[in-house]
């Protein structure tokens, strides 16, 4: 169960920071990784759900762990609507991944996936991905994404970059992937982390729409 402080980090009013986006009807695959920021994940999986999205959650290893350390949140099926109770999961669906899940239905040929975030994403993955690694389901999802032209929007916090983490995430730009740096806004006046975070799922939704319609 979520204590004090994840309830204070969740519950709070939808935030006109959230774009619309048509999302019903459509698969999309959120992964979370172990790098600090999980609350980026977190608001960024409510954008999807409260946009009506079928959304394949892919947890790193460590992410839970990220997730309980820094918001006290224990993430699973059966907890959803507790830690978003302004969302009704009747249009959107929640299917939880295991990381080490090669053998995976999101690579069947009946799947139909219309984009994938990795947020937050931590440099480790990064490079996995810019140098086509396939250890797991994060990094083959990705290559999934390019190999079949669908957006795939990576979520990076860790600072200060060196010139590897930049050359990596040049590389997933020029394999067509796009890269929204975890870097909030403040001249809107953020009230709290929430809105910090919005801004970023914000960002995010704005590149995987067009016409309020997500690209194919």
């Amino acid at each position: 169960m979520p204590n004090e402080k994840s309830s204070s980090l969740l519950q709070t009013e939808t935030s006109s920071l959230i774009k619309n986006c048509d999302g019903e009807g459509r698969n999309i695959i959120l992964a979370m990784t172990g790098t600090s920021g999980a609350i980026y994940g977190l608001r960024m999986l409510r954008a999807l759900l409260l946009n009506d999205f079928n959304v394949d959650l892919i947890l790193s290893e460590y992410a839970a762990y990220t997730l309980y350390k820094e918001c006290g949140v224990e993430l699973n099926p059966s907890n959803l609507t507790t830690l978003f109770p302004e969302i009704i999961l009747l249009k959107s669906t929640v299917t939880f991944y295991n990381n080490l899940d090669l053998k995976s239905q999101i690579f069947t040929n009946d799947y139909v996936c219309y984009g994938m975030i990795i947020c937050p994403c931590s440099m480790g993955f990064v490079g996995g991905i810019a140098n086509g690694e396939c250890k797991n389901l994060i990094e083959k999802s990705a290559d999934y994404a390019f190999s079949y032209s669908k957006p795939l929007v990576i979520v990076p916090r860790e600072t200060p970059l060196n010139k590897i983490h930049l050359g990596n995430m040049l590389k997933i730009l020029d394999a067509g992937g796009k890269i929204v740096p975890a870097m909030p806004s403040f001249e809107y006046n953020p009230r709290d982390f929430n809105d910090l975070a919005d801004h970023i799922a914000g960002k995010v939704l704005d590149l995987l729409s067009s016409n309020n319609a997500p690209l194919a």
